[in-house]
């Protein structure tokens, strides 16, 4: 029976969560092959590039990369990965809307997308196929882009794009 229960965890952990995480939901993790939270600045790049990949094809201009959001997506993976979970809203409540105002970012505009997968490559794919979240990245309200990803295991990735104007 543990083996069994061990396998639809591991089922659940490694699904593209972009898709199926609401504003409100919490889901907590149970990682595979767990090691310490390391950040990976070559799939950041690559996400980043990727975003602006899409936005040109959609004849919109590049976003800019931004430090300070990028610092805030970075504290936003570095909790979901010690604190084993995953969604706009941390488990004792705090929302997308409060770490804003926590961290002083006062803009007219200002969406996140996140997703725990195995790479980059699947990340950005489920971003484009969930529809809000490719919202997100093609909006015109934007001009910069702060992205983190986190690893937390081997292919237990958390990536996080933070926008705003």
């Amino acid at each position: 029976m543990y083996r069994v229960a061990a396998f639809v965890v591991a089922l659940v952990t490694l699904l593209p969560l972009a898709v199926t995480a609401s504003e409100e939901e919490c889901i907590q993790l149970a990682y595979i092959r767990p090691h310490r939270p390391q950040i990976v600045s070559t799939e950041a790049r690559m996400l980043f590039n990727d975003v602006n990949a899409a936005r040109a094809q959609r004849g919109l201009a590049p976003l800019v990369q931004d430090e300070t959001l990028s610092q805030f997506a970075l504290q936003v993976a570095q909790q979901m990965a010690l604190r084993h979970y995953f969604g706009h809203t941390d488990p004792n409540g705090v929302t997308f809307q409060d770490r804003l105002r926590a961290a002083g970012l006062h803009t007219r505009f200002a969406a996140e997308n996140m997703a725990f997968d195995q790479d980059e490559a699947h990340a950005h794919q489920a971003f484009l196929h969930s529809p809000g979240h490719y919202t997100n990245i093609v909006d015109s309200h934007p001009h910069k882009l702060g992205i983190a990803v986190v690893a937390a295991g081997d292919g237990e990735v958390f990536y996080v794009e933070e926008f705003a104007d």
